[in-house]
């Protein structure tokens, strides 16, 4: 019979972004779906000699969570690389790197990339290869900062890559910051985590980092992710088709347990055709019943931390009070790739952080919605969005942006880096999305991890208690709660964002975000109430049991 459960949970307590039903107490699953919601004995009507009934015992119980913006294929090739220490003292840091080059020799390690050293250890000169070199100079080194947005070399790996005085940068966006003699500093802007410029290095040392990521790299991260709960990740940047295939192959085995949503990468104005083709092609070759794709990516700016970003008023350490930053499209080129995007019906995630770069994009967008003569149909999800001005945050509403926040940045995760180029009314109004929200704006939430050593904050929970105490959980600032106090999101608020609004960029508002009769049946069982423990334990909240289309993929029910 059609109304015969698979499955029955009862005395839960079920909080389903359902505004019609807010809190339920039992639910029935028939094959992926929700075919019971509710809070009376109706779930009896749908038992079977087959039916298996559970109770919750009171547990608290969420639709399943949805991470708006991740790197899961950086994350699995980042494995190789070594975790610095924590710490804000170089010689440690330093002593550190030398010490494990000294105990793994060049030919089992011919070339040491570590990740992430503090942005904040240097000012605007940045690090120097001398002193890198002083340490380890017999084999390339290269040190990722914490915003993953610059790098540091020694000698020997700017010597491998022929990077040197008088010839210029290799080409791309990578910025080789070179003293007063035209000499490179070894500190490098923009570098990317894999980059065409290293491939002479490796060639010479006959090594290379893994180029693709692979079922076995990849798959202990998604167990992760589904662990806590999360049962569908947008791809920060989708690194090329054979991650396509890797995610589509996943699929058609049956092993992926979650939707992947893809997105392809437009470098620049003049590559836009391009990058339509390729999504295109991907969607003729890798779409199946967990794995999409329709959106491009682009980066706006860089960020707040190397003063790369777009700002509205000058850099506060910019002595001429002429530096506004740096922004890679125009507001006239945004509009037209929006116009041309709306007609190909490809929705666009834009990463910004800098102020002017979020106005920018909300210029192009009203522009593009008004000059377009056809139907508007596409989403703009803007991404990080770390500065705004007060003056635009209703535009969100208004405009219908979606804005995409990653709360375990929420304590201060990126320290005070931000404090030197901003200065302090600046710094002290970063990641504040309240008046968004409260004007009924969209905001999702996701994690952005993009290596192996920061790879457990794309646990939920532990995003949760940052952005919910704006203190960090691992490493707060110095200062106590990161400024503005009143920017603290709500539980409930982030639940929405993770669920029922997550949905929303996927356009998988009919299918997911909420436990609603006829929506699939995603369910995180908490061992530990939410609503409950002390704010300094969010972090701790752990799954009893994730189910993904009514099937049990980590934990137990019992």
């Amino acid at each position: 019979m059609d109304n015969v459960a698979d499955l029955i949970l009862i005395n839960g307590r079920f909080y389903t972004q359902n505004e019609d039903i807010p809190w339920a107490g039992g639910v029935a699953i028939k094959d992926d779906c929700f075919i019971y919601v509710g809070n009376d004995e109706v779930w009896k009507e749908h038992l079977g000699k087959e039916t298996e009934v559970i109770d919750l015992d009171g547990k608290l119980v969420l639709p399943g969570l949805i991470d708006g913006h991740v790197h899961p294929e950086t994350v699995a090739k980042s494995t190789w690389k070594v975790a610095l220490p924590e710490t804000e003292d170089i010689t440690e840091l330093l002593s550190f790197v030398k010490d494990f080059c000294e105990t793994h020799s060049p030919e089992e390690v011919p070339y040491f990339f570590g990740e992430s050293y503090p942005t904040t250890m240097f000012g605007e000169e940045g690090p120097h290869k001398k002193l890198l070199d002083k340490y380890v100079s017999d084999r390339p080194v290269r040190l990722q900062d914490f915003t993953d947005h610059s790098c540091w070399y020694n000698s020997k790996a700017l010597e491998l890559m022929e990077v040197k005085k008088g010839k210029p940068d290799p080409e791309g966006v990578a910025v080789f910051i070179r003293d007063g003699n035209g000499e490179p500093t070894g500190w490098v802007k923009e570098p990317g985590l894999t980059s065409d410029f290293e491939v002479p290095m490796f060639e010479k040392i006959g090594w290379r980092p893994p180029q693709e990521a692979t079922k076995e790299m990849v798959e202990p991260f998604l167990s992760f992710l589904n662990s806590y709960g999360i049962i569908a990740i947008l791809d920060g940047i989708t690194e090329g088709e054979s991650s396509m295939k890797l995610f589509y192959d996943l699929d058609r085995a049956g092993c992926l347990n979650m939707y992947y949503e893809g997105t392809c990468l437009l470098e620049d104005y003049e590559h836009l055709d391009e990058c339509i083709a390729t999504l295109r092609e991907w969607q003729e070759k890798y779409i199946s019943k967990h794995v999409g794709i329709h959106t491009i990516k682009f980066f706006l700016d860089g960020t707040n931390e190397l003063g790369n970003c777009g700002v509205l008023e000058p850099f506060s350490n910019d002595k001429a009070g002429t530096d506004y930053g740096n922004m890679n499209m125009t507001e006239d080129e945004l509009t037209k790739v929006l116009i041309r995007l709306n007609r190909e019906g490809i929705d666009m995630h834009i990463h910004l952080v800098g102020d002017r770069s979020f106005r920018t994009a909300c210029n192009a967008y009203e522009r593009a919605k008004k000059e377009c003569k056809e139907e508007w149909k596409i989403y703009l999800q803007l991404a990080h969005c770390e500065l705004i001005d007060p003056s635009d945050m209703l535009r969100v509403a208004e405009l219908g942006i979606i804005v995409n926040w990653s709360p375990h940045w929420g304590g201060g995760y990126f320290g005070e880096a931000a404090r030197e180029w901003l200065g302090n009314e600046r710094f002290n109004r970063m990641y504040d999305f309240t008046k968004i929200i409260d004007s009924g704006g969209t905001v999702t939430y996701s994690s952005d991890v993009i290596g192996q050593c920061e790879a457990h904050r794309a646990n939920p929970y532990f995003g949760m208690e940052c952005s919910h105490t704006r203190i960090d959980v691992e490493a707060p600032l110095k200062c106590g709660i990161r400024q503005p106090g009143s920017a603290k999101l709500p539980l409930e608020e982030m639940i929405r964002g993770y669920t029922i609004k997550g949905a929303v960029p996927f356009r998988f508002e009919d299918r997911m975000g909420s436990i609603e009769k006829g929506k699939l049946a995603h369910l995180v069982v908490l061992k530990q109430d939410l609503f409950e423990v002390p704010k300094n334990e969010i972090h701790k909240v752990e799954p009893q049991a994730v189910l993904f289309e009514g099937k049990l993929i980590s934990g137990s029910l019992r």
